[in-house]
């Protein structure tokens, strides 16, 4: 009698149509939520990247144009946070790199030691001088920015290197002539 009574309740549930709505809604929601932030973050990250662009290309153009202007890499730095509100922590995680081409070989330095880390323990080997040069050299400046994701999985077909903490590197680099003074 016991199993009967069981072998109902089983086929009564089973057969029992009500609340599948909310059964979807239970599944399916939160996939869609996390395909939802995922995407946000991917344009949060490539919105990221298209102003660190812009200010080191607005940056640039001063130190171009105006020698003796700028002179250091904290400079740079400033002038770069000062242009744009999207890059979280600006004056801690952007590091700047300055290398002269040198025009016989046109040999461009790697891009491994830019990023080093986050923090004041940032070291770039070889040291950068920051050199600004003279009239009509030929220069190299580079921008690295950490910044830290909202999910684990996103931003994978970005193709941007992470380190150990699971921060991205955002890279811009760009080269440059001295005008003549």
């Amino acid at each position: 009698m016991m199993v009967f009574s069981l072998r109902h309740a089983i086929k009564r549930y089973w057969k029992d149509e009500s609340a599948t709505a909310t059964m979807e809604l239970v599944i399916m929601f939160p996939l869609m939520m996390i395909v939802f932030i995922a995407a946000f973050e991917s344009a949060m990250i490539l919105t990221r990247q298209i102003m660190l662009e812009r200010t080191l290309d607005m940056s640039v153009r001063v130190l171009r144009l105006a020698q003796g202007v700028i002179t250091d890499a904290d400079t740079v730095r400033d002038s770069m946070c000062a242009n744009t509100s999207l890059l979280p922590n600006c004056d801690e995680l952007l590091t700047i790199d300055l290398q002269l081409i040198d025009r016989t070989t046109y040999d461009m330095p790697s891009n491994d030691e830019v990023c080093a880390g986050r923090g004041n323990n940032i070291v770039i080997a070889p040291d950068n001088t920051f050199d600004v040069g003279d009239s009509n050299d030929f220069l190299m400046i580079r921008a690295c920015l950490i910044v830290d994701r909202i999910l684990p999985f996103s931003g994978f077909a970005l193709n941007l290197t992470r380190d150990d903490s699971g921060g991205l590197h955002m890279m811009a680099s760009t080269i440059f002539v001295n005008e003549p003074s």
